[in-house]
């Protein structure tokens, strides 16, 4: 797997490519592109595969315009980031804040755009405006605290410890520190967590983004083969699915429903996400 930049109005964005054949690009939730390391290799075995760091992630250069940023703002960074590396056309594959991204474009960009697929757990796909609001909130609550202003800075401090004990709980207070075993591997994939909650900039305006964006509603505006992939978690039954409802606001959509049997499904069930996007991309 090879790694670069490609360079936009916006900033440069950090990217791994790996593979052959037709452009894919993937784009993660809260995080970085690393979410993709088990997933990435797999679609590369069909697809030119590029996981993109959306700005103020990862390795990509910060928002330039964070109090105003939109979901279109980011869309469209993506598409400099095609336009620097001469790719006209991409598929899409976008997970939680990616698949918000994704729907953007496309309803906005529909000419550079394949096939769109579009992924989250239900609170992330959820098909009214408010609903997903409050649903998504509850889940990234801890992640937007506020503090009022302190003249003499307490408030710094308190920012700096809250973030502080949020990146201690992702290294050891997490279920899965006593629940699965600590091998090499999963040893690693901690660290790079870490990596991911230290380098994260900007994350409450991103948040601002997506709640001001109505997911559903964008939904009768895509103009492009969409497969929406819903993950139903156990801690999510109270809320109704919602793939068919969204996929039925796009012309030909299609809808399918990935059942989390444990871990991050994203990780332990790469290959049921691979073999969903590579049927519908070559259908």
């Amino acid at each position: 797997m090879k790694r670069g930049y490609a360079d936009t109005p916006e900033g440069q964005i950090h990217y791994y490519v790996e593979g052959e054949g037709e452009p894919l690009i993937m784009m993660h939730a809260t995080g970085s592109s690393r979410q993709f390391w088990k997933l990435q290799p797999i679609l590369a075995q069909h697809f030119t595969v590029y996981a993109f760091d959306t700005l103020g992630c990862g390795g990509s250069d910060d928002l330039p315009n964070p109090e105003t940023v939109s979901i279109h703002d980011l869309a469209q960074s993506i598409v400099h980031g095609m336009d620097s590396l001469g790719i006209q056309k991409a598929h899409i594959f976008g997970v939680h804040t990616g698949n918000k991204i994704g729907a953007e474009l496309g309803a906005a960009f529909p000419d550079r755009i394949g096939k769109l697929i579009l992924v989250g757990n239900s609170h992330s796909i959820m098909a009214d405006q408010q609903e997903l609001n409050d649903a998504l909130g509850h889940v990234v609550a801890d992640s937007l605290v506020r503090y009022e202003p302190d003249p003499a800075g307490g408030h710094l401090l308190k920012y700096w410890t809250h973030d502080f004990e949020r990146v201690m709980s992702t290294w050891w207070g997490t279920a899965q520190a006593t629940s699965t075993p600590l091998t090499p591997e999963l040893m690693a994939r901690r660290k790079l967590r870490v990596i991911d909650q230290l380098q994260l900039r900007e994350n409450h305006e991103v948040y601002r983004a997506i709640f001001a964006f109505d997911f559903g509603k964008r939904m009768y505006d895509i103009k492009v083969p969409t497969l929406i992939i819903e993950t139903r978690v156990p801690s999510e039954a109270h809320l109704p699915a919602q793939v068919d409802i969204l996929a039925g606001r796009i012309p030909g959509g299609k809808g399918a429903t990935v059942v989390a049997r444990g871990g991050q499904p994203m990780d332990a069930q790469a290959e049921e996400y691979a073999k969903l996007a590579v049927d519908f991309i070559n259908s």
